[in-house]
């Protein structure tokens, strides 16, 4: 008799956990989640900054990031300059609450920019043996 009450209390307390747990899941309590807000034109343009090829820095170095859909950017490096051998690469990105747009990182690296400094950080990664993959930190011109 004992053991079905203790038994009976164990499957009572599985049951109210797992309800809890459901209730607390499907909650709509998601406020401080970043939300998208769409418009990513305030990444388009020419910056200056410091660009890492192979361990070696070029200073004053100019990247443009270019439109390429209403949710894709370009990065590409001046051409005619001694790091102009980097890859381009083309980045997924949105614009959260309207602080920074950035991609969610993937195979072509990460690109990231910060409205209120009107700053880009890049980092891009080879997806090809003839690729040649970069770090660029600059800000807008």
């Amino acid at each position: 008799m004992k053991n079905r009450i203790i038994k009976s209390g164990v499957k009572t307390g599985i049951l109210v956990i797992a309800f809890l747990s459901f209730a607390v899941g499907c909650s709509k309590d998601d406020g401080d989640a970043p939300k998208p807000v769409g418009d990513i034109q305030a990444a388009i343009g020419t910056f200056k900054g410091t660009i890492r090829v192979a361990e070696r820095d070029y200073y004053n170095a100019i990247v443009m990031v270019t439109k390429e859909s209403d949710d894709r950017v370009k990065v590409a490096a001046k051409s005619g300059e001694a790091y102009s051998a980097v890859t381009p690469k083309i980045f997924k990105v949105q614009n959260i609450s309207n602080v920074h747009i950035s991609s969610s990182g993937g195979p072509s690296g990460s690109f990231t920019y910060i409205l209120d400094s009107k700053s880009v950080v890049v980092s891009t990664e080879k997806e090809a043996a003839t690729e040649v993959s970069f770090y660029f930190e600059g800000t807008k011109q």
